[in-house]
């Protein structure tokens, strides 16, 4: 008998965290925090020392609680496709260093952190790994550089797990791979199970409108992003689209473009990525960040939800100047900075209130499935049992997949525990 534990992520979008039980090995699917809470929300531990763990991506709320098993003594082989490892680094050691600064204690240290990355190890998209009674598969899930969905072969019986995933191409990443074995069990994200993304292209469309029209009125565009492959997507995006602007990237974003064009051979085009970086300038210091913006120009830069990061140098600097722009590129969670400018016109963050008259425009350039290619997926993989979990309105997507037929539950808090 399989036994599957929901530790995190139960109905709410944030702490990944998954114990499949074969009676003979455990595995761990995720193990991630909610980092916008303070202090971060942590998975239920799990009883005992797991055998394998899988990290699905590098963003915090799939792997952010990671160093816990190092803090509690249990050393744990870490499989992952290669970028992820680089990346979870860069993320934690930033988390440590930004809840440090604000007085927040984590269960765990930046020595912890370190000893963790060494538990790493790399696998492929579509090469099998014999655990000790299980065979798992990685399969590219298209969400960030390194993303990946886990197929567990238990020889009667598989399970997917699809960490979050994409089903539409980026100028980028490919989609998910949906050339997939078969499917008994499924455990599904369901981000958007509610809502749809806007058409991509339009979407792009619209973005290069507002920095061409920026630059035009000799304005500067600061363009918000998440530091790990959406910057790197905006920039592909400007240069496909011919911008020939001074383009400068500041905050986390750098170290992670430069982890992802060492990893280019999981881009949908490398060569795309390698000569928007040509056009690129990075930002080192605040003497260069005052001096740039003195002409127009474009401004890659953390942090995506305005919470820290360079981008509030920016805003500072620019926040009473009506012919520049902050563009954000994605989703704003609420309560965070990002939400309430586009709410009330106000950046309220770090002691700052400062009513903008810069033009705020958000795009939509998510790295999820939108509801109808949530749908899709699933029905064409038409599993026997299909878990929903990541998302706001799982029980409500529960209820409409069993419309369509198909055997569906949404974890909660006291039914969290399955036997497959």
């Amino acid at each position: 008998m399989i036994n599957l534990s929901f530790q995190g992520a139960i109905n709410s979008v944030g702490a990944s965290a998954i114990l499949v039980d074969t009676g003979v090995e455990k595995i761990v699917l995720d193990y991630g925090t909610k980092p916008r809470e303070i202090p971060p929300i942590f998975p239920i531990p799990f009883p005992g020392k797991p055998d394998y763990i899988f990290c699905s991506h590098a963003h915090l709320d799939h792997a952010g609680a990671l160093p816990l098993f190092e803090a509690r003594g249990n050393t744990v082989p870490i499989y992952s496709i290669e970028p992820t490892r680089p990346l979870v680094e860069l993320l934690l050691l930033d988390s440590v260093k930004i809840t440090r600064e604000e007085g927040v204690p984590l269960p765990f240290t930046k020595d912890h952190v370190h000893t963790t990355i060494k538990n790493f190890v790399p696998i492929e998209y579509r090469k099998p790994l014999k655990l000790i009674q299980t065979k798992a598969t990685a399969f590219n899930a298209g969400h960030i550089i390194g993303s990946m969905m886990v197929f567990l072969d238990f020889g009667s019986k598989s399970l997917l797990y699809t960490g979050d995933f994409n089903t539409v191409n980026t100028r980028l990443l490919p989609r998910a791979d949906e050339d997939l074995p078969k499917v008994d069990y499924l455990i599904t994200e369901s981000t958007y199970s509610d809502r749809e993304h806007p058409d991509r292209k339009s979407q792009e469309k619209e973005l290069v409108k507002k920095v061409n029209e920026t630059i035009g009125n000799g304005g500067k565009a600061i363009i918000a992003g998440f530091a790990v492959s959406r910057l790197q997507e905006v920039l592909v995006i400007l240069d496909k689209h011919g911008i020939d602007y001074p383009i400068y990237m500041d905050g986390m974003g750098k170290k992670a473009t430069t982890i992802t064009n060492q990893y280019s051979r999981y881009l949908s085009d490398p060569a795309a990525l390698n000569k928007a970086l040509e056009k690129l300038k990075y930002v080192h210091k605040d003497k260069a960040r005052k001096k740039i913006v003195e002409r127009p120009g474009v401004i890659l830069t953390t942090s995506g939800m305005l919470t820290g990061g360079p981008v509030i140098n920016y805003l500072k600097r620019l926040h009473d100047d009506p012919n520049s722009s902050l563009i954000l590129t994605g989703y704003q969670l609420e309560g965070t900075p990002g939400k309430i400018l586009l709410e009330t016109g106000m950046l309220i963050t770090e002691g700052l209130e400062l009513q903008l008259k810069m033009q705020v425009k958000r795009f939509d350039f998510s790295g999820h499935a939108g509801r109808s290619g949530l749908f899709e997926f699933i029905e064409k993989i038409n599993p026997e049992k299909v878990f929903c979990i990541h998302g706001d309105h799982t029980e409500e997507f529960v209820n409409e997949l069993k419309q369509k037929g198909l055997d569906a539950i949404a974890p909660v808090a006291n039914n969290r525990i399955f036997s497959l």
